[in-house]
Formats: C-alpha cells, structure tokens, sequence
C-alpha cells in the first residue's frame, strides 16, 4: 500500500493561503474589538447621562459646578472630594467602574470620597457648562457636558478634571495632528459625549471644533464666567502651540 504525503510546495500554498487569510481577519477581528470598546465607553456615557439627569433635577436643573476657581460660576468653593464632578454623580450611578473606557490604557486615578485614589477616570467635564441651568440654555441638545480625556500628552501625564476650550483643549494636537489635544478622539477619530439633555452620542473631533454649541465656546459667550480675570472667546490660550478654538468663530 502506497502512502501519500504532503509535498513541499503543497505544504507551502497551505502556509501562504494562511498568512494571506491572517493578514485579512486579523485586521477586521481588532476593528470588531475596537467598536465593542467604544460601544461599552458609550454605555459607560448614557449611564452618567443618567446620573446627570438625576442630578439636574435634584438641583433645580443647575449642573455640578468647579470647586476651587475663581471663576466658577457658584463662587470659590473649596476643592474637597466631595466636590469633585464625579463624586457629585456618584450617588447617582452608584458605582466608580462607569468612569474609565476600556479603550483607555492610562486612566487618571482620581481622588474617591475617601482621598483614595480608586476611581480610575478616562472622562473629563467641559468648564463653560458648570453651574449653568438646563431651562436658560438655547441648544441643550448640543451643549456638551462631559466627554473623554487623554490620559497622557506631549507634556506627560494629563489628569485634568475639566475641559477648557479657550486653552485649546479641543484643538488639533499640535505635535501630533491625528488627535484632540486633551479630548480624546480615541475611538477612530471620534469620542463619546454627555449633552446637558442627558443623552449619550458619539462625535468626531472635527464635528465638535466645528460647532460653538459642542465646544461650550457659545456658553462663554451667552454665559460670561465672573472672576477678576475671567476667560473669554478672545481670550488668548495659555497651552503652547494650542489655540483658542472659540476665536475661530464669530461673534457679534
């Protein structure tokens, strides 16, 4: 009885015809892997949206304010733990996990209730909604509240609590022009958002800087921040390279 066996060239198409069937899944197995990432991000989203509609009707519609800025809209309130954003929504979403998207591989350990450092935080509140009242805005639909943060930057660590336009928070990195400066657009290109109706939705880098209403650059003007030396839509942006994104439109 004659045994057959492979042949090395046959062996060889086997191999090739492997690879090729590598190079072609592989790719498709972690774009698959990324859009599951960001839709668990964008659940994390609508469940603060949640809490932040709790909120609001908890605090006659006034959103969580700045604690320790002159420029605060609420005054200069101390900046306890128990004033930070995300320790105000707490009671409301009842667990710290909804805090870091899974795409984010440097989320900022952030002060808990108890000055521990258990919340790991990949989202970041924008400074122009703080303290402003759901009734007295114009397009709350569009007005961002809350969205995703990087957790490092050409100058290091980034572990900021609030998003500021006026400093070129929302600008093009300028020593990297395929991201957001500080808001990450990590889920191809785009980044999940709470609006101040409480709703959850994706939007492109590019979407936002083109929008007065997605960058709060119409809050700071229809809603002037006090303070000795307040920020302004003109004002002229303290991050090197990064410019002011509100200047880019204009104003009356």
């Amino acid at each position: 009885m004659v045994k057959r066996a492979f042949t090395l060239i046959e062996l060889l198409v086997v191999i090739a015809i492997i690879a090729i069937l590598a190079a072609i899944l592989f790719p498709v197995f972690a774009q698959a892997k990324d859009a599951a990432k960001k839709t668990a991000c964008l659940s994390n989203m609508k469940q603060l949206g949640l809490g932040v509609q709790l909120y609001l009707t908890d605090y006659d519609d006034r959103m969580f304010f700045r604690s320790g800025s002159a420029n605060s809209r609420s005054g200069l309130i101390p900046t306890a733990n128990a004033n930070r954003w995300w320790n105000l929504l707490i009671p409301y979403v009842k667990t710290k996990d909804i805090y870091r998207c899974p795409s984010d591989s440097e989320p900022t350990a952030s002060r808990d209730l108890n000055n521990g450092t258990s919340i790991a935080r990949s989202y970041i509140a924008i400074f122009p909604a703080e303290s402003l009242q759901l009734t007295a805005l114009p397009n709350p639909t569009d007005t961002t509240v809350i969205t995703e943060k990087w957790g490092r930057d050409y100058n290091g660590a980034v572990g900021d609590s609030w998003i500021e336009p006026y400093n070129g928070d929302f600008s093009v990195d300028s020593h990297d022009s395929s991201r957001t400066f500080k808001a990450a657009d990590r889920h191809a290109r785009q980044m999940n958002a709470v609006f101040f109706d409480s709703h959850a939705k994706a939007k492109s880098g590019g979407a936002i800087r083109a929008s007065k209403d997605f960058t709060g650059c119409e809050l700071m003007y229809s809603f002037p921040f006090p303070g000795p030396n307040p920020p302004t839509v003109t004002s002229t942006s303290t991050a090197p390279g990064q410019p002011n994104v509100c200047a880019s439109f204009t104003w009356p």
